[in-house]
């Protein structure tokens, strides 16, 4: 067995149902990776297909593609690599989430996973059936012209006397992980192939059981990831992460706008197997275990390659920034994969529409920084966008600016009669600090004339009054502004971006067809708590680009007109008298730490409460105003649910979301929790 064993990880950006773009970016990666020496790659979980495709897994004519794609990605193979590469497999008539062991011989064998994820924004139980622990079968006839049969199930594989394991995503998060068994088995190396979505402080958790799987199996472990906006609602974040000997070796970056990487790290497996050795655990190796050798893969002459030292430290979580780069990311991917000529907003120079706007920006510079002109001047032209190649040596920001914002982003301002000035100059200069085709006009005439068509037709002692009809006179305003906007987006072939957010969608503060009307709300996974954090960290230290050479200290992208959208309290402006959202709702911090407790913990009124009062809360409120919060909390919540069931596309960026159709269920029709709200004040006449 060698000493030293060359291996690499690819990330790859993959669309949903594009087995055949899928299928190439998994090559590139694959003819990399053999240039560079290495003997094994790993690439992510069902990257051949994309992991969210949803109701075509009951496709027995799609499925049917695998195979003959598995077939063109070993005939295209060269060298004595092999590649792990994730499939929807068939098998007695169940779907399995398998990652199928090929070379240019063929397909090895099929790894399937253990454990499937039901949490949080994955329903894998719905098209897959788990693999049961310590079963395997043989498939004759699974790939064209492979006449040997391909054994799948719970095995493992032996590449030059190396033996080869895998935890598949979920397999790897459970209590009796998959990996205790591998040890047993004697398994140098532990293969993670994932679709792990992005969520603010994830990273960290990944990096833990990666690290602890290392050292607590003895063994190497790789784990990598889906990077992009695969089918629309979901940001994967991509990153290869490499342990050895209980050590992390290698991290590659995050969140980029390449469409695929490579990784290539040389680990030294006689550590693993020296811990081994010094190991308390007592087991037995099982003889029974299928073991499948891959044969006919002669290594080419390796490169003198010394293994990857252990890293000082990885890179922290920047929360903000993540965010940032997350919904960045996802709305290019969006772009490019709908081929759409760009965006369309609604500007009202608040806090919401102003972070969506400079997303925008910020995709766009990375893109250019990351791609290079020649790529990212394809991609747009690819969405109908033609835009003049830069100058030389042009700095990245001004060009995209003033070349390319123009033609990617128009947003409009609809001021009416209780529009400040305050809100139209900081809409106006923030599309002249971020380059976007601007535009302005007056809605108060169309709200006039539908108040004046409603006094028309209702009884004198019905006509709309402030005093009376406080949210519907607020309402046709945010909904005038929609056909507007709408038209502009059709006219220039523009997706129309909803700027509603994570808090104000979980308790309604919003009006549909109004602020919610688009076809993408780039910001309805985070928090509004955080949306002020994330402006003003553009106000004071802007955002980070990626650097072409990857040296030295990294450009900012600096906005100065976010001053003007940070210096304002968060307003509606739909009343004749001065408005915040925090006096209509509640402190955002409080708002959304109810959320919180109620989403990822799926803590009840009374044991929210009991947390808030134990925590800084209790120490900021008194007790009758957090009871009072509590119930607006719910009783907005409770009855809005099919507001949320409307919502556009949305990306999941906090450990929450309120997306119904990829987070959190709940009823349309309830008793609104009313039992459980009473008991809040019946917990106050016990005290």
């Amino acid at each position: 067995m060698p000493q030293f064993f060359t291996l690499s990880a690819g990330v790859v950006n993959t669309t949903a149902l594009d087995i055949q773009n899928n299928q190439e970016l998994i090559l590139r990666c694959i003819r990399t990776a053999a240039a560079e020496g290495s003997r094994l790659i790993l690439l992510p979980e069902l990257c051949l297909t994309g992991y969210g495709c949803e109701d075509m897994f009951y496709s027995q004519s799609f499925l049917e593609e695998v195979p003959r794609a598995l077939s063109r990605l070993c005939q295209s193979m060269t060298g004595g690599i092999a590649a792990a590469v994730g499939i929807p497999v068939l098998i007695g008539g169940q779907l399995y989430n398998g990652s199928a062991v090929i070379s240019r011989q063929g397909v090895h064998g099929i790894a399937c996973k253990q454990h499937l994820a039901r949490t949080g924004i994955h329903y894998e139980n719905r098209w897959f059936t788990p693999w049961k622990a310590g079963e395997s079968v043989l498939l004759p006839g699974f790939m064209p012209g492979q006449q040997k049969p391909v054994p799948a199930g719970d095995i493992c594989f032996d590449l030059d006397g190396v033996k080869i394991g895998f935890e598949i995503c979920e397999d790897s998060w459970v209590a009796h992980r998959p990996g205790t068994a591998l040890y047993a088995r004697g398994i140098d190396i532990i293969l993670n192939p994932s679709a792990s979505h992005f969520a603010i402080g994830k990273q960290a958790v990944r990096n833990n059981f990666i690290q602890d799987g290392s050292r607590a199996f003895c063994c190497v472990y790789v784990y990598t990831n889906l990077q992009g906006n695969e089918s629309g609602r979901v940001v994967y974040d991509g990153g290869a992460v490499v342990a050895s000997a209980g050590n992390i070796v290698h991290c590659s970056p995050r969140l980029g706008f390449e469409t695929w990487r490579t990784s290539t790290v040389t680990v030294d497996l006689m550590a693993n197997r020296n811990a081994r050795l010094l190991s308390s655990e007592n087991v037995c190796h099982p003889s029974d275990t299928p073991l499948v050798i891959l044969e006919g893969l002669s290594a080419a002459p390796a490169p003198d390659a010394v293994p990857a030292p252990p890293l000082a430290d990885t890179i922290p979580e920047d929360p903000e920034l993540e965010a940032c780069r997350a919904v960045s990311l996802g709305m290019w991917d969006f772009m490019r994969k709908t081929r759409t000529g760009g965006f369309a907003l609604s500007l009202s120079g608040g806090a919401d529409s102003a972070l969506c706007a400079m997303m925008v920006y910020y995709a766009l510079v990375q893109a250019f920084c990351t791609l290079g002109a020649g790529e990212f001047l394809k991609v747009l032209r690819s969405c109908g966008i033609s835009a003049e190649p830069p100058a030389r040596d042009e700095e990245p920001a001004a060009y995209v600016k003033a070349q390319v914002m123009p033609l990617v982003l128009l947003t409009l301002y609809q001021g009416s009669e209780h529009s400040s000035e305050t809100t139209r100059s900081a809409a106006e200069g923030l599309a002249r600090d971020i380059g976007a085709r601007h535009l302005e006009w007056k809605i108060s005439t169309l709200v006039a004339e539908y108040e004046r068509l409603a006094n028309q037709v209702l009884p004198p002692d019905q006509q709309l009054t402030w005093e009376r009809d406080d949210a519907t006179l607020q309402n046709i305003q945010a909904r005038v502004r929609s056909p507007g906007i709408w038209l502009l987006a059709n006219k220039f072939n523009k997706l129309l971006i909803a700027t509603s957010n994570l808090s104000e969608a979980s308790v309604g503060y919003c009006t549909m067809d109004g602020d919610t009307s688009g076809v993408l709300s780039p910001i309805a996974g985070i928090s509004k708590s955080r949306i002020l954090k994330i402006n003003r960290r553009i106000m004071e230290r802007g955002l980070e680009l990626p650097l072409q050479d990857g040296k030295g200290e990294h450009l900012r992208l600096m906005i100065p007109a976010a001053e003007a959208i940070v210096k304002q309290a968060p307003t509606a402006e739909l009343r004749p008298v001065e408005q915040t959202d925090e006096t209509d709702l509640m402190p955002y911090p409080l708002l959304d730490e109810i959320r919180r407790l109620t989403q990822t913990l799926n803590l009840l009124p009374r044991d929210v409460l009991i947390q808030l009062k134990n925590g800084e809360f209790g120490r900021q409120y008194g007790t009758d105003y957090l009871k009072a919060s509590l119930k607006k909390y719910y009783r907005l919540y409770c009855r809005n649910q099919w507001k949320r069931e409307r919502f556009a596309v949305g990306f999941h960026i906090e450990g929450d979301s309120a997306d119904p159709k990829s987070f959190r269920r709940f009823p349309v029709l309830s008793n609104q929790l009313e039992a459980q709200i009473a008991e809040l004040d019946a917990m106050e006449q016990e005290a």
